[in-house]
């Protein structure tokens, strides 16, 4: 039940969020002397799905807060090209790399800056996280999806139920994140030929594909179709985000509605390095301010009584099990660090040489097919497309599996002082790839004169990975770090290791939806 103002108040005045009077009561002076400003009432590291969330609802609370990204700050510019692709490698792709990285893109050297992507070559997995205001939603795929009903009730703990996220938590995620459907006069031009070919061999195969969710913009996919827009999502460049504003990110979303309250504050460009409690509460963080090169400019130190952990799962895992073992936050749960997944991510390409694909294909996924019981693990398969491959006669399928059994765990090294996913193996990939594999000979099969095309990939990818700070384990059921008070994880940390058969976005939101409504109504 929505909580007032007045009674919201009254519940913090005991508890860690009190003072809110004080913070809401001084108004327009706070501008000018935030650049010198050391010390928030609440600090969120991340500005994606789990930051924003978080910005927005302590901002309706009244919470002083301060929004730290590491990354830039993008602007939409509907007459030309921000961002690179496979077929144009730009400095404003990758997050301090000397060579480009991605599935099925040639190495070529870049110049090291701060562009949108980080892609970490982690032992037998590499990681791919955004490194921008609006974190992921800037380079996702914009699927959104929740998960299967039976994999969510037996992945996550019993106190979150299904019926509640049904009926509150991902509707209003879904709302607030602006998904529908891909209309289909979209979907019956010419980029999206490939979508209706993948449909096609989908259901000779014997599966009805459903529509997906989405939070493209499709009034700016019609342009793009028109020719009144730069191309993007409809020839398949924007895994490293569309400058055309063709994604609804969040930065068109929950964060203006954040800042729309007065009490938030956001600073791209200012990376959280290290976390430790401070004397008398709260806590204290190491920041470094970076150029648009990413390189460090500054350093300094912020204070907080509330802190919000929302750098995304590699980086809010670095952050939390440095701090523990080097007796920063010493008493961090054991288990921070652990339970690790990578979603199951896998990719396939199929090619029929004789059947058209279109001249070009479109980003936004169209369908999927969700696989309970055909292989060794559940397996939700999606449209998808790949740059390097989009002019050709194949479609791509992205494929996550319901896997509850491989997972990782983060540790540090204290000789080069990095955190680095220690133990993740091949094997743990594996039973994910001879699912897609075996589904995509049964669609093969169905669909005389289509071919297997081999991926240039020779690594394991994820670019969804989940866990570290496992809900339940390490956190209470809204983010509140066990034996920690005032500290919480909003993020994808938070999920076990598998979203339970779906694309995260959507269930991150929810997570920190359900978080802040629980933190703001006991008042911390």
């Amino acid at each position: 039940m929505p909580l007032s103002r007045r009674g919201f108040l009254g519940l913090a005045a005991s508890g860690p969020l009190a003072g809110l009077g004080e913070a809401a009561a001084r108004g327009g002076d706070r501008r000018a002397r935030d650049g010198r400003r050391t010390h928030f009432r609440a600090l969120v590291i991340g500005s994606g799905f789990g930051g924003s969330v978080a910005a927005l609802r302590l901002g309706e609370a009244g919470v002083d807060t301060l929004v730290l990204e590491r990354g830039r700050e993008w602007p939409v510019a509907p007459d030309r090209h921000l961002f690179g692709s496979a077929h144009g490698i730009t400095d404003t792709m990758f997050w301090r790399r000397r060579t480009a990285r991605w599935p099925a893109m040639l190495p070529v050297p870049v110049r090291p800056s701060g562009g949108v992507m980080e892609v970490s070559q982690e032992t037998g997995l590499d990681i791919a996280c955004a490194a921008a205001v609006g974190g992921g939603s800037v380079v996702y795929t914009c699927v959104t999806l929740a998960p299967p009903r039976r994999y969510f009730a037996s992945l996550y703990p019993a106190g979150l139920t299904y019926d509640a996220f049904a009926r509150t938590w991902f509707p209003k995620a879904r709302a607030m994140l602006g998904a529908s459907r891909m209309p289909d006069d979209v979907y019956r031009s010419t980029p999206f030929t490939h979508s209706r070919v993948w449909d096609r061999q989908l259901r000779r195969a014997g599966w009805a594909p459903f529509p997906l969710e989405s939070t493209f913009d499709w009034d700016v996919v019609r342009r793009e179709l028109a020719g009144t827009a730069p191309r993007s999502a409809t020839v398949g460049n924007s895994d490293f985000g569309c400058g055309n504003g063709a994604k609804r990110s969040l930065t068109r979303t929950y964060l203006p509605a954040a800042l729309a309250t007065g009490h938030v504050r956001l600073r791209p460009l200012h990376e959280v390095v290290s976390l430790e409690r401070r004397k008398g509460g709260g806590y204290r963080v190491g920041v470094h301010r970076l150029d648009t090169d990413a390189a460090v400019v500054e350093r300094f130190e912020l204070s907080c009584d509330l802190l919000f952990l929302a750098a995304g799962t590699l980086n809010t895992n670095r952050l939390l099990v440095a701090a523990r073992d080097r007796g920063d936050l010493p008493d961090l749960p054991a288990a921070v660090g652990t339970g690790f997944g990578d979603n199951g991510d896998q990719l396939d390409l199929r090619s029929q040489p004789l059947v058209l694909h279109g001249g070009s294909q479109g980003s936004p996924s169209a369908s999927a097919v969700f696989l309970h019981r055909e292989y060794s693990l559940p397996l939700l398969v999606e449209n998808w497309v790949l740059p390097t491959y989009q002019a050709l006669p194949a479609v791509v399928t992205f494929a996550m599996t319901v896997d509850r059994d491989h997972r990782g765990t983060f540790r540090h090294d204290r000789a080069s002082g990095r955190v680095r996913l220690a133990d993740w193996t091949p094997d743990k990939s594996a039973e994910a790839a001879r699912a897609l594999r075996a589904h995509s000979a049964r669609v093969a099969a169905a669909n005389p004169g289509t071919l297997p095309v081999t991926l240039s990939n020779p690594y394991p990818f994820t670019g969804h990975p989940l866990g570290g700070c496992v809900i339940g384990r390490c956190t209470d059921l809204h983010g509140r770090v066990h034996g920690h008070r005032g500290l919480y994880v909003v993020d994808g940390s938070l999920l076990p290791g598998s979203v339970g058969g779906a694309n995260p976005s959507l269930t991150i939101t929810a997570l920190a939806e359900h978080a802040l409504a629980g933190i703001v109504t006991a008042g911390g």
